[in-house]
């Protein structure tokens, strides 16, 4: 019996050990995925740093603020759900000035890069050299930094190009925008040009090189390899700037055109037809939920994930349709009131998210203020940073310590500016003792117009079918899109109690006129801070007819305007990021 039970046992010890081994391997993984959402890390290192800049998307365009099922970013929410949605996150109303206060931590009037208008191609201004970028700074901490994407914030000499402000590493463009296949930007008046703008470290990138590769998942490729490569015993920045979805117009024919993979999304293939144009922007939102993904995945991979921060949010507003235009846009930031180019909350609360292992508390919704100059000095603190490092006058707060509390500290933030341009526009937001949000905007350069509250297309008046239920919803507390006291920013300040009326429909400067002074002064007292603009208008120099077809430095000396040792096309031949 004893020889016929051990026969016995010796067959089944293989069966056995397999058995162990896929109840390891299934443990393993299991593991993994709890360390990715839920497991508390064991912090070696600093943290490795993601920043995800969307491009012009709308607080309506994805759907964990508003819950739009029309356009559904399972990624983008799993960040935001499993992190802390900033949910009043102020930016600036377009992009440069964004990028500049966000890198510097300064206000965009200290400077001087309030505009009046984003920087276009060929115009020779950018960031001023004497203000270090968080490249330059996070270098300090030992950092890897990368910043794949759109720059936008200089390129008439190489002083203002990244790889000179701090990055080890740079892959994209310099302008604010391009063709998504050819990579080029151009106008036809006044004067016709058009010229090339792709480079990876200051170089021009040839077609041959890239074979015109579906520009955002070019760059998501880069992304991906440079996390691929990272050194693991150096934390790496990672500035991704992608320019999805941007405002839809209709510059380039093919510039914003989405890849068939992403029309047929069942979200977006069931959308009408009879708004092409929407559709096609739903199509974009897709691209940039798809390219988060991927991001995720390759620090999944990489196994550096339960050491990251990742933070994710919108250089401003959409820009919203508006009948009549030259070029027409399709965002939506539905119940907010106008979009990009503007300050009302439209064009400046924008959608943001930080997720990260090191929170002691996740999956909770921030309503309290939040301004883009803040990320310096909140990563800074994380990434073990001594805050007396940081350069002097920066506008921002770290608000490490207080997302770290889990909503249950004080926020170190009460007061934001939201602008101000000689008069020509301003804006300002207070917190009063009382938690009360107050808001004071005015100037010329804010037209009200009746086109401020825009639904999205494909939706009728009462119908909110195409809405689900979210906890970050924005709750009027008033019709939406219906004013109840007009207000007219070009005749008179407006004043909006933006925690009772976040949608700006009732204009109660009439009844506080005290708070209205006081706001006034506060401006005042900004604007009397400001540094001049540095902005300049468009040099005929630049024109890359001039340069065979690329836009160069033309502000170099000349012989430094062309690639000393340009790039070559080699067949299968690694990329410069390691």
């Amino acid at each position: 019996m004893a020889s016929i039970l051990s026969r016995r046992v010796s067959m089944w010890r293989p069966v056995l050990w397999i058995c162990l081994i896929v109840l390891q391997l299934h443990r393993a993984c299991a593991e993994d995925i709890e360390a990715f959402s839920f497991q508390e890390p064991r912090q070696q290192q600093r943290p490795n740093i993601i920043v995800i800049i969307a491009d012009d998307l709308g607080r309506t365009d994805i759907s964990f603020t508003e819950s739009n099922r029309h356009t559904p970013t399972p990624n983008i929410d799993r960040l935001a759900w499993n992190g802390i949605i900033l949910n009043r996150h102020y930016s600036y109303q377009f992009c440069t000035p964004t990028r500049a206060a966000f890198m510097t931590g300064k206000y965009s009037i200290h400077t001087g890069m309030q505009g009046p208008s984003p920087i276009g191609s060929g115009e020779p201004w950018g960031l001023p050299l004497q203000f270090q970028t968080q490249g330059n700074l996070f270098k300090r901490l030992g950092y890897q930094t990368w910043n794949v994407g759109k720059w936008h914030l200089g390129e008439s000499t190489r002083a203002h190009y990244p790889e000179r402000r701090g990055f080890d590493y740079f892959y994209g463009i310099l302008a604010g925008e391009s063709n998504w296949f050819n990579y080029t930007v151009g106008w036809i008046t006044p004067i016709p040009n058009t010229g090339k703008v792709l480079r990876e470290n200051g170089k021009a990138v040839f077609g041959n090189i890239t074979n015109n590769v579906y520009f955002p998942d070019l760059i998501t490729s880069k992304a991906e390899q440079l996390i691929r490569n990272s050194d693991p015993n150096q934390p790496f920045y990672l500035l991704y700037t992608t320019p999805v979805p941007h405002s839809a117009i209709d510059r380039y024919s093919s510039a914003l055109h989405t890849m068939p993979q992403f029309q047929l999304r069942p979200s977006v293939f069931r959308f009408s037809s009879a708004f092409p144009k929407r559709k096609r922007q739903l199509g974009l939102i897709q691209v940039l939920d798809e390219n988060v993904k991927r991001l995720t995945d390759a620090l999944i991979n990489k196994g550096v994930a339960n050491n990251s921060i990742i933070v994710f949010f919108s250089d401003n507003g959409a820009a919203i349709p508006k009948p009549g235009a030259t070029r027409q846009n399709y965002g939506v930031n539905w119940p907010l009131r106008s979009g990009k180019g503007n300050l009302f909350e439209g064009g400046v609360r924008t959608v943001a998210c930080l997720w990260s292992p090191l929170l002691k508390r996740r999956g909770w919704i921030s309503n309290k203020l939040f301004h883009l100059t803040d990320w310096l000095p909140t990563l800074w603190e994380a990434a073990g940073g001594d805050p007396r490092n940081l350069p002097d006058g920066g506008d921002g707060f770290s608000h490490w310590r207080f997302l770290q509390s889990g909503a249950e500290g004080s926020s170190p933030r009460r007061e934001l500016l939201l602008d101000v341009n000689s008069g020509n526009y301003y804006g300002i937001i207070v917190e009063d003792q009382y938690g009360t949000m107050f808001k004071l905007l005015g100037g010329k350069g804010i037209p009200k117009s009746s086109l401020d509250f825009v639904q999205p297309e494909g939706t009728t008046a009462g119908d909110m079918s195409w809405r689900g239920y979210s906890p970050a919803a924005v709750k009027c507390n008033f019709r939406e899109g219906v004013e109840v006291t007009p207000c007219v920013p070009e005749v008179a300040d407006c004043l909006f109690d933006l925690t009772h009326d976040p949608c700006e429909l009732n204009n109660i400067a009439a009844r506080f006129p005290a708070t209205v002074q006081f706001l006034q002064q506060r401006i005042q007292s900004y604007n009397a801070t400001a540094l001049p603009s540095v902005s300049k208008p468009f040099d005929p120099q630049s024109n890359p007819n001039l340069w065979d077809g690329w836009w160069v430095p033309w502000k170099d000396p000349v012989g430094e305007i062309y690639d000393t040792d340009p790039l070559e096309f080699a067949p299968l031949s690694p990329s410069t990021a390691t």
